[in-house]
């Protein structure tokens, strides 16, 4: 029986080991591609994205695959928010620039040749898609790892699953039946959750303090509170974009139920008891985020906001 010499065995071994290296390479290169194809967002459908977001002049809204740049654009005009938009299609990205020119906006927004899954969306407080649903659900994990708290994300026809929206509207648009073949259109709008998982130090009124652990995952939160006589679980956490609302268990003897309603600043939760016996004041403090969690990069979003090229 014959056999083939070792080093044409090692060569083998090489290309065998690189092929699947090599399908990683191409999926890769073909996300952006299968994006979804360039469909103009009909005028009617831009007005009402913008309204459901609730864009304002203070706003920096970016749109991942912005065509001809036209919601970037109206945002600008509108509303006198900053913008930017990014498309692989260079042709796109000239026009866009182009419009924004002879909409006397191009001071206030930007246009790059950029693929969407590189691009910083951390200083974006309102982000707009019109992507494939594969797309804009690979994009959640980034969404709510950069976003800032109560940031606004709305998306043309597609849910950011699994991710719960909320908010979601329906209505049919005929122009749109020209570019799609369907004048059905839904709306779904989302507000990035604050991350406070971690440590914390509960001030409550009237008693000592005691250590509040967030375990959080993207929107979803659980929570428990040690004191020196007990550890208990939370009976509910609910965390939407800044704001937060801690359910505790029940104390005493009644089983009176205590309610923390509060906004996250900066690593500071504070805000109002609501209880059976009163209200008043509280706060926590953060003692140490969950491990693997990144620090604020809030250099980095406010020299963005401002006009600076994205790293």
């Amino acid at each position: 029986m014959s056999r083939r010499p070792r080093a044409f065995s090692r060569v083998r071994r090489r290309l065998l080991a690189a092929l699947p290296l090599a399908a990683l390479a191409t999926r890769a290169a073909l996300a952006q591609r299968n994006a979804g194809p360039y469909v103009p967002t009909p005028w009617p459908i831009v007005d009402a994205m913008l309204a459901l977001a609730g864009v304002h002049a203070d706003d920096f809204l970016i749109d991942l695959g912005c065509g001809d740049g036209r919601l970037v654009i109206t945002a600008a005009r509108r509303f006198g928010a900053r913008g930017y938009g990014v498309d692989i299609d260079p042709e796109l990205v000239k026009l866009a620039q182009a419009n924004a020119v002879e909409a006397g906006v191009a001071a206030r927004v930007r246009f790059e040749e950029r693929d969407l899954f590189e691009t910083d969306i951390r200083a974006a407080t309102v982000l707009t898609l019109y992507l494939l649903p594969h797309i804009v659900t690979d994009l959640v994990p980034r969404i709510l790892e950069q976003m800032p708290a109560g940031a606004r994300v709305v998306s043309h026809d597609y849910a950011l699953a699994p991710w719960p929206h909320d908010e979601e509207i329906a209505f049919d648009v005929p122009e749109k039946e020209l570019v799609s073949g369907t004048t059905f259109t839904r709306l779904y709008r989302y507000v990035v959750p604050a991350r406070i998982g971690g440590e914390w130090r509960l001030e409550l009124p009237g008693a000592q303090p005691a250590r509040l652990s967030v375990r959080q995952r993207g929107w979803r939160a659980t929570a428990a509170v040690a004191s020196e006589r007990r550890t208990a679980e939370v009976d509910e956490i609910v965390i939407r974009g800044a704001s937060v609302r801690i359910l505790l268990p029940p104390v005493g003897p009644d089983g009176a139920r205590t309610q923390l309603e509060g906004r996250l600043r900066g690593d500071t939760l504070e805000g109002d008891v609501v209880a059976p016996r009163g209200r008043g004041a509280w706060r926590a403090v953060r003692l140490q985020p969950p491990r693997g969690q990144p620090k604020p990069q809030e250099r980095q979003r406010k020299r963005l906001a401002a006009g600076g090229e994205p790293q």
